[in-house]
């Protein structure tokens, strides 16, 4: 059976592909989505919707690059969508405290702010007890803390939802159950996707299906080398509210939610395509999080839940033009899906509309892997 023609058609209704589709509605491009299982259920539904570019530098590289533009624009982004899709969205861009509970953290944070003062960005020193003073509810044995005042967090599930609508809204066909399967060529060309329901023809193909991106069958004398890494998460409500910073330790992050629940997170495991939920992962998270917050210890526990995050080699997201003229990859985001949508939206989009490959995506290009 084939379809429609479109202009892009994208494998994966995740918050890249989805982010993708509705900046080209928006330049009036014809947008298939398909999804192999429901739209925005997978690492995009799983995580905390964290914009932390800061706290999670490792160096100064172009994928910090990369993070510190997206979370320029995400304030644009949020609002841009909200206001299509007739969703409200919560996004906090309420700062960030990163917290030492030992002198060997203590150590490595200032390691840290002395590395992001060089770089021009802001953050912020403090005592332990200038940390309570942001958050009174935090262990009153913090030696001292970071503060991100441009950080914060999106309401992942929210957005995803927002996106959707607002994808719909703009014209953007979405396919459920439809699992890509290989791309069909026409000489050295695309010419659309083969799936378990059907061959969609069109100009442009983008493989964006998170975890499962290396599972389509593209042609190249390469493949994806994208793997799942396992996240595990735990939900809690305490009586009052008790945060209103997005908080981090080296061991857990606590991310509050305009509800009054509050997300802790959240472990990486390298066990396949394997979703489901452990003691020995909660156990690890509800730990760390009442050295952090002791008043999660009466909490009430809500529900626990696993995502799959999509994996690079190298530990870089692959983003760019393949070999194949009119196939693309947007995926291997890991951690930062949510955070880099906006910028990988943007960018691949100008990609797929002028042919050109802005610099900021050079060094995640496809072609990185190609054989010699």
């Amino acid at each position: 059976m084939s379809h429609r023609f479109s202009d892009v058609v994208i494998a994966g209704g995740g918050i890249i592909g989805l982010s993708l589709a509705y900046e080209l509605a928006l330049r009036r491009l014809r947008v298939t989505v398909l999804e192999r299982g429901e739209i925005g259920r997978e690492s995009s539904w799983a995580g905390a919707g964290i914009l932390a570019p800061q706290a999670d530098m490792k160096e100064a590289g172009p994928l910090a690059q990369l993070l510190l533009a997206s979370r320029k624009i995400y304030p644009a982004f949020v609002e841009g969508i909200s206001s299509q899709s007739g969703v409200p969205v919560d996004f906090s861009p309420s700062g960030l405290l990163y917290v030492a509970l030992t002198p060997e953290q203590a150590a490595e944070l200032q390691v840290r702010k002395e590395q992001q003062t060089l770089l021009g960005l802001t953050v912020q020193e403090c005592s332990g007890q200038e940390a309570l003073a942001l958050e009174a509810s935090l262990n009153p044995g913090i030696l001292s803390a970071l503060y991100f005042p441009s950080e914060g967090y999106v309401d992942n599930r929210e957005l995803v939802e927002a996106l959707r609508i607002g994808c719909l809204r703009l014209g953007v066909e979405m396919t459920c159950g439809c699992q890509v399967l290989s791309v069909q060529l026409e000489g050295a060309k695309i010419a659309g996707f083969h799936s378990n329901l059907g061959f969609w023809p069109s100009a442009h193909a983008v493989i964006a299906a998170g975890s499962w991106s290396g599972q389509v069958g593209t042609g190249l004398s390469y493949g994806l080398p994208v793997k799942p890494a396992r996240g595990q998460m735990v939900a809690i409500q305490t009586p009052a509210p008790v945060l209103t910073h997005v908080v981090y330790s080296s061991e857990c992050y606590l991310v509050p939610r305009r509800d009054g629940r509050v997300l802790l997170g959240s472990t990486v495991e390298w066990v396949g395509y394997d979703k489901r939920v452990t003691l020995e992962g909660i156990q690890q998270i509800t730990s760390a999080a009442i050295s952090v917050l002791p008043v999660a210890r009466t909490a009430s526990f809500l529900s626990s839940w696993a995502g799959l995050r999509p994996f690079c080699e190298g530990g870089l997201p692959v983003l760019g033009s393949t070999e194949i003229q009119g196939l693309h990859i947007a995926t291997g985001h890991f951690r930062t899906g949510l955070l880099l949508a906006p910028i990988t939206a943007k960018l691949m989009a100008e990609l797929i509309t002028t042919g050109d490959t802005p610099k900021l995506l050079e060094t995640f290009t496809p072609l990185r892997f190609k054989l010699d």
